[in-house]
């Protein structure tokens, strides 16, 4: 899990080694964020003609290890790169990123592909949430220790030297554990795969299908547009430095690991999309609150981050579920790997058109805290009124979305999905009939 956040687009520590100790251009980081977009369109013409010869499980493992082999050459290069934003800077960078971009999105069709007919559908919500807090738990020690590694180092080279050498060992072990999963009785599929064309034309016919791939397409595209420049504005509008901002985000990532078991319960029970649109609107409500931080209230960053966290982990879980739910059996890889292009395409667009906006406006002399504050308006009003279209995505065996908010209504299930249900099974009574004093029992 630490190396996979260390090569998600805009995440802190490599933010702030971009952007910080090498001080790349505005938009150059905006190109570098862009790229795992870039190859995630491009990996539908590859991972079509893998998926002919190995099977999901072979093809996750090999690319995972060109994703072990890319970070390597990261490490091995930062000491020689010229601080600033040089040219062969630049170059090094972007061939680097282009290599991990180009792992990771194989690696993510084929792990899809894998667990679509590892998981059963009926406790796919349940086991995913389970799995998601795991993930979030591991990911939450890495990120503690990296806030108190860049704090100790000052964010020093060697800090970040220490910080992807242990992400990149942990990632090691993971692979070879992945050796061990065995999950079918042979390495080879049981039936051919079928001819890629075909699988394109019976994925273009699945009406659901491709309207789900646009939702996603708007969907990427509004949320990378400005959610990757996040650290950036805490970095030089705020004047945080790097282990302050990886501490503060720690708190999306704490709401996330608690809220993930009761979101797949919520799924398991009323279906994907419903629980999508409830938990999206919570999440992008509470976002507007970025248009109001500035260094004298920065303390309000920690009501977004809380919030992003337990609601966009409902987001996420639906999506995942969706996506596993009704992609065509009949054409799986060549629909997962669609879904992962389109979209991507969409979002690869989103990183380099905001770092032109923001370098523009900054440029015409606009302050730079107002610029970003009108940024950040963009994802909350774009995101939500794409949920008109999801809601034209049809989904068997889900309620209506008023179901899932009169659900939320309800104290036990609000409280399970803030982590409190420990606090529901307390049951208060009087020590006496004259109301001196009061207990409380478990219920």
């Amino acid at each position: 899990m630490p190396l996979t956040i260390l090569s998600s687009p805009g995440n802190a520590v490599i933010a702030a080694l971009l952007t910080g100790t090498f001080a790349l251009s505005t938009r150059t980081y905006g190109v570098i964020t862009s790229l795992p977009f870039w190859f995630n369109f491009l990996q539908v013409v590859l991972t079509p003609l893998f998926a002919q010869r190995l099977s999901a499980r072979a093809l996750c493992i090999a690319s995972a290890w060109m994703h072990v082999a890319g970070w390597l050459t990261f490490v091995a290069v930062l000491p020689f790169v010229p601080m600033g934003d040089d040219p062969v800077t630049r170059l090094t960078f972007i061939a680097i990123f282009s290599f991990i971009a180009l792992s990771t999105a194989i690696n993510g069709v084929a792990w899809n592909t894998w667990m679509q007919g590892a998981v059963p559908l009926r406790v796919r919500g349940k086991f995913f949430g389970r799995r998601n807090r795991l993930l979030y738990i591991s990911l939450l020690a890495f990120l503690f220790a990296a806030s108190g590694v860049l704090a100790w180092f000052e964010g020093s080279l060697l800090a970040f030297h220490m910080l992807l050498s242990v992400a990149i060992i942990m990632r090691t072990i993971s692979v070879l554990s992945q050796h061990r999963m065995h999950l079918t009785s042979s390495s080879k599929p049981a039936h051919a795969e079928t001819p890629w064309p075909e699988q394109v034309r019976r994925v273009w016919q699945d009406k659901t299908y491709m309207r789900f791939i646009a939702f996603a397409a708007l969907m990427g595209f509004g949320v990378n547009l400005f959610a990757p420049f996040y650290p950036v504005f805490m970095y030089e509008q705020l004047h945080l430095s790097a282990a302050q901002t990886n501490f503060m985000l720690l708190t999306g990532i704490v709401g996330a690991a608690v809220a993930f078991p009761a979101w797949g319960h919520m799924i398991d029970r009323y279906g994907n999309i419903p629980v999508m649109i409830v938990a999206l609107f919570l999440w992008q409500i509470f976002n507007f609150l970025w248009c109001f931080v500035t260094p004298d209230n920065i303390w309000l960053l920690y009501i977004p981050l809380t919030t992003g966290g337990i609601f966009s982990a409902g987001y996420g879980v639906g999506v995942f579920g969706l996506l596993l739910k009704i992609t065509p059996p009949e054409a799986r890889t060549m629909g997962m790997a669609l879904f992962v292009s389109l979209s991507s395409l969409a979002a690869a667009l989103g990183p380099i058109t905001g770092s032109n906006l923001i370098s523009w406006a900054i440029g015409q002399g606009w302050p730079g805290l107002t610029v970003y504050h009108l940024a950040f308006i963009v994802m909350p009003v774009f995101t939500m009124l794409n949920c008109i279209l999801l809601k034209k995505v049809a989904e068997a065996r889900s309620a209506r979305v008023t179901e899932v908010v009169g659900a939320m209504r309800n104290v036990r299930t609000l409280a399970s999905i803030f982590g409190l249900s420990f606090l529901v099974n307390q049951v208060f009574y009087r020590t006496s009939g004259t109301g001196t004093g009061i207990r409380t029992g478990r219920n």
